[in-house]
């Protein structure tokens, strides 16, 4: 079981460690973007790429975010109200958890990769940037896949939290 565990830490810690960096780099764009349109302005002499550029980085770095809240439990999950009842009802109150979560990523994958495909297919691009936004529509059923994925790092490697512990 140590030896299943030890895999389990290793996977997951590579995928928390490759979102952390993508959640990284997008905070540095939209610092970087923000930036440039600030001086922009004071110069004036605005570059019209920035507002779209913040917009995108954004988007990427809330719906990366979501994904992300569910590695540990930080997300969707009220321990107070669970606390208050005994040891049986608290194992129940897993199960609110995981069942409505992974429900909720499995819809939020299908509509993401239905909007990604619409975008594909109708070959819609930015205003400014003019890059094909299938791609930033790829953050949503990412942040599905990382969603589920953080379910099931809660079911093997954190359990204690999905009790009511800390």
């Amino acid at each position: 079981m140590k030896n299943e565990n030890s895999k389990a830490e290793k996977f997951f810690g590579a995928i928390n460690k490759i979102s952390d960096y993508m959640a990284f780099l997008l905070i540095v764009a939209i610092l970087a973007a923000v930036t440039i349109q600030i001086v922009g302005r004071l110069a004036d002499s605005p570059a019209p790429w920035t507002e779209e550029a913040t917009r995108i980085f954004f988007i990427g770095m809330v719906y990366l975010g979501v994904g992300m809240g569910f590695r540990k439990g930080e997300s969707a999950r009220v321990t107070v109200f669970l606390n208050w009842f005994p040891r049986s009802v608290r194992n129940l109150g897993r199960w609110f958890y995981v069942i409505p979560s992974v429900g909720f990523f499995c819809f939020m994958f299908y509509t993401g990769f239905e909007l990604v495909v619409q975008q594909y297919t109708m070959n819609e691009m930015g205003a400014a940037w003019m890059i094909p936004m299938w791609l930033v529509g790829l953050f949503m059923p990412l942040s599905a896949i990382l969603g589920i994925l953080g379910v099931a790092e809660n079911i093997i490697l954190h359990p204690h939290l999905l009790e009511g512990g800390e």
